[in-house]
Formats: C-alpha cells, structure tokens, sequence
C-alpha cells in the first residue's frame, strides 16, 4: 500500500478514534450528573434524621413540661384550699408565700410551654418541607438514574461499534503496534494524531524540524514521528512554506557545504 493511501487510512482512523474517545468520556461523565443528584438526596435525608431527632426531643421536653406545669397547678390549687384550714397569722403569711411561688413557677412553666410549642410546631413544619423536598429529589434521581442507564445504554452500543470499526484498520501497513501507538498519540494529542509539515515546521508542536528529517518525511517511504510532539507527519504542498524551505536549504548548503545531521526518528519511539 502506498503511503499516500496509508496517511489517508490514518486520517479517517483519527476521525473515528476522536468520536470513540468522545463517546468513552461521555460514559464516564454521565453518572456523575447522577451522582451530584444522589448526594444532594443524602444530604437532604442527612438533614432530616437530625431535623427529626431533634424534633422528637423538643417533644419530650414538651411532655416534661406539661406534667411539671400541672403539677405546679396542682400545688397552687391545694395550698388554695388551704387557707380555709389555718388559724394562725404565721400560718397564714407561710401559706401566702407557698401560694405565691407555686404561682410565680406555674407562669414560668406556662411561659415556657408556650415557647415549647412553637418550637415543636415550627419543627413539624420544616419537616414536612424536608418530606416534601426528599420526594421530590428522590423522584429527580430516579428519573435521572431510568434516563442515564438509557444513555448509556446506547452510547455503549455506539462505542462497541466503532471499536470494532477502529480494529478494522489494523491491516497490511497499520500494523497492531502502529494502531496502539497512534490511538496512544490521538488521545493524548487532542485528537489530532497526524499532522502535516509546512515548509520546515510541524504543524502540531509548531516547531521547525532539521531539513534531512523533512527530507525523509517528504519521500512518504516510511511512517515517521515527529520528535518533539511524538504526532505522525506528512509533507503537505503550501505556497510560501515551500519557498522558505527551499531557501533554507540553500543556506546551509552555502553555510556548512551540507545538509543538517539526519534526524532518527527511532530515537524518539520511547515518546509515544
């Protein structure tokens, strides 16, 4: 096969392992959204086993209060009935006071009943928000998690297609070895694994490369690696980019009587 054909294979594998290596961050990314979904759920249940404990401490606090208010009231009213019984004026200013104190405590207590109260309620009305809410996103995550494994379903089916397709290409010139080093370089390089060279300068890394390389790269006898961003080239007819290498030519030719050192690509495998 010759190598022109070869580039054009290479091209087209470029295109479908960008698409493969889309869809394979795709797969990964999805559940994520999912994720973000579940933890916010974890969180409002979080939210509302500890809104709930609280909730029924408030209410036992409320239960203790009530039995301490009634039995303060109960107090008050007995030392009331009292006072039909003394016949002393010391009897009389103790029982007085006794009165007073079972008074002044059963107001406290009442006060405090009523702080209680709200506080139970307003408890009882964040959790039902909190119900309210936690239905709400655990439908949210439901919906999310029957459309996901949709998605992925079918972006599963889509991938086994066009790895299937990619293996495909390893065939006669895209040797196995070839077909891993390029996947390797289209993945890393952004999907752009081949590239051409415009005059002197590497259109991936834009970096001017030594002319002997260039020279071996224009005579497309071999696949050849760019040394400095690992990328497979090929030589690529632009106005302009010619004449500069031409001339470049001429003056290391003037220069140094020779062409630059020969660049082995060899040297460079252990980059991709």
């Amino acid at each position: 096969m010759e190598e022109a054909e070869v580039f054009a294979k290479l091209s087209q594998l470029q295109e479908d392992l960008t698409l493969r290596f889309a869809l394979e961050d795709e797969i990964v990314k999805l559940p994520r959204d999912l994720k973000v979904k579940q933890e916010l759920l974890d969180k409002i249940n979080l939210e509302y086993i500890d809104e709930h404990a609280r909730s029924e401490t408030a209410k036992d606090d409320l239960r203790s209060l009530r039995i301490q208010y009634d039995d303060a009231v109960h107090a008050r009213e007995n030392s009331e009935k009292q006072m039909e019984l003394i016949s002393t004026q010391r009897e009389f200013e103790a029982l007085e006071k006794e009165i007073k104190d079972a008074s002044a405590k059963e107001q406290s207590l009442l006060k405090q009943l009523h702080v209680k109260e709200k506080q139970v309620h307003e408890f009882s009305d964040r959790l039902t928000e909190k119900e309210q809410l936690m239905m709400l996103q655990k439908q949210e995550v439901d919906n999310e998690a029957s459309k996901i494994e949709s998605l992925l379903s079918d972006k599963r089916d889509q991938l086994s297609k066009l790895e299937t397709k990619c293996e495909q290409y390893i065939t006669g010139d895209i040797t196995e070895d070839l077909y891993n080093k390029f996947c390797n370089i289209v993945k890393n390089k952004k999907g752009k694994g081949i590239v051409p060279i415009h005059g002197l300068v590497c259109q991936g890394c834009h970096i001017v490369l030594p002319i002997q390389f260039v020279n071996v790269v224009r005579s497309a006898k071999d696949i050849e690696f760019c040394p400095y961003c690992s990328r497979i080239l090929y030589y690529e007819e632009v106005e302009g980019a010619d004449e500069q290498f031409r001339k470049r030519i001429e003056d290391i030719e003037i220069e140094e009587g020779g062409l630059a050192d020969f660049v082995d690509s060899s040297e460079f495998d252990d980059l991709l």
